[in-house]
């Protein structure tokens, strides 16, 4: 288990990188493998569409690079458990009633805001595959 600092780039000519080579992290949530499933289909769609392969590398990493770089750094500081350590943080000695140390809606916003940076929100793992022509220049 471990995780390694982003890198800066994840193409070099014609070979590219994706999964653990490109953004090693700790397996929170199945990460690692939901986020080289993600990288995947991000690299199939820009290959599919692209007139030149060295722009289709470029596009994925601009898609890609940013959000696991950020779940990198996520993950280091508790991923979705956030929750946990924000009750511990609050109640260290313990609690009778969560909501009196953190509310639902607290506790959700930790949770989601983790999922929508990670890609499993709702609307992002039911989108339809997106076209280069139809997201030219505003990434996916």
């Amino acid at each position: 288990m471990c995780d390694r600092d982003p890198l800066p780039r994840w193409s070099h000519g014609r070979v590219t990188l994706l999964g653990d080579a490109a953004h090693p992290m700790y397996p929170v949530g199945s990460n690692g493998a939901s986020q080289a499933i993600l990288d995947a289909r991000a690299l199939a769609d820009w290959l599919a569409d692209a007139e030149h392969s060295a722009h289709a590398l470029w596009a994925y990493e601009q898609e890609r690079l940013p959000p696991t770089a950020q779940i990198v750094r996520m993950n280091r500081s508790g991923g979705p458990e956030g929750v946990i350590d924000a009750v511990e943080a609050r109640a260290p000695d313990g609690f009778g009633n969560i909501d009196a140390v953190l509310s639902y809606e607290e506790r959700k916003a930790i949770v989601r805001g983790y999922a929508a940076t990670a890609g499993f929100a709702r609307e992002q793992v039911n989108r339809a595959p997106a076209t280069t022509a139809a997201v030219a220049g505003t990434g996916r």
